[in-house]
């Protein structure tokens, strides 16, 4: 017997920051059957890159690092472990938006992910966030557009 599992389903959505316009992805509703209250810790990984070139957006060689990086560690998006909520790339940066179980044991499965790459320029910032704010504050920002 097999177990129907739902999809998470992504949207897009653009705007401008700064005089500069910023593309954002996020989750349409919290993953089915996860409990936000599981995920308390809210791990922002934070990619500055140069803001005078194409308009705020990464240039040829950081997007495809960035590909490179989301590729490597897109499997700790996985229900029980943490959840990608929110990217937002422009205004010379890409940050990506994650609800996390256990840091620890995430922060060591982000550095197993990315053995034998090289080493990207990016700074994670940790919080608690066990209502998920930051990411229903976006969604209802953008629904009530």
């Amino acid at each position: 017997m097999s177990e129907a599992i739902a999809e998470n389903t992504y949207f897009t959505a653009e705007g401008e920051q700064g005089g500069k316009p910023v593309i954002y992805r996020s989750m349409e509703n919290v993953p089915e059957g996860q409990k936000e209250s599981d995920f308390p810790n809210l791990i922002n990984i934070y990619w500055p890159f140069e803001l005078d070139i194409n308009n705020g957006m990464p240039d040829s060689q950081t997007n495809d690092n960035q590909i490179a990086f989301e590729d490597a560690i897109e499997s700790l998006d996985h229900n029980g472990i943490s959840h990608l909520m929110l990217v937002v790339t422009g205004n010379g940066r890409k940050e990506w938006i994650w609800y996390v179980k256990d840091v620890e044991s995430w922060m060591n499965q982000l550095n197993e992910k990315l053995k034998g790459h090289e080493v990207y320029p990016f700074e994670v910032e940790i919080d608690q966030d066990p209502e998920w704010s930051t990411y229903h504050n976006f969604v209802s920002g953008v629904k009530g557009i």
